[in-house]
């Protein structure tokens, strides 16, 4: 188990490392996060609509609407614009370091399943590439049921999904190839 824990924390480092550099550094995320020029008006008339924090789909029904309702509402906005707001009325911090330390816990139990899965399948998976392959399983699984699901549920577009995308695969790709390393070595033999 204590390979496990040692190989979750630097997995963790690997993926919280390659997710700073990706945001801050590399190109990937350069078109994520669209401009508007217009940014006061619509912040203005945000602030001056909606009172507590939340993700808000603009237009919406009531939540005491009827069936019936919603579903004439539903007929009423097809072809017409619609927004999914996330809202903070307190405003952003000024220190990324919560988010920092709770972005890299976040990683570190992401690695401890999928090293913990790794351990306990090692007679399944006991080459380099199977183990590397089983980590790139989690990436995908997650592309497929968290990123392309926003996609289709929510239409988040491409400029923003394809960087959630590389991110993914790229960073538990990199932590896959440590993690099918570190847990496929051989114990050593002791010495008499």
């Amino acid at each position: 188990m204590k390979n496990v824990i040692i190989g979750s924390i630097v997995a963790a480092v690997i993926v919280w490392l390659y997710q700073a550099m990706s945001w801050m550094i590399l190109p990937v995320h350069t078109n994520t996060l669209k401009y508007t020029p217009q940014q006061d008006a619509i912040l203005s008339a945000v602030t001056a609509n909606l009172a507590e924090p939340g993700v808000y789909a603009i237009p919406n029904t009531p939540p005491t609407a009827t069936d019936e309702e919603k579903q004439a509402f539903q007929a009423s906005m097809v072809g017409k614009p619609w927004a999914l707001v996330t809202y903070s009325p307190s405003g952003m911090s000024g220190s990324m370091a919560p988010q920092m330390i709770l972005g890299f816990l976040i990683n570190f139990v992401a690695a401890f399943v999928v090293a913990y899965v790794l351990w306990k399948s090692v007679d399944k998976f006991a080459g380099f590439g199977s183990k590397l392959m089983l980590v790139l399983g989690f990436a995908v699984f997650t592309v497929f049921q968290s990123s392309l699901m926003m996609a289709n549920w929510w239409g988040t577009p491409w400029h923003y999904l394809s960087g959630e995308v590389i991110d993914h695969i790229l960073g538990w790709g990199l932590a896959g190839v440590w993690l099918a390393w570190w847990l496929g070595r051989k114990p050593a033999i002791p010495q008499p």
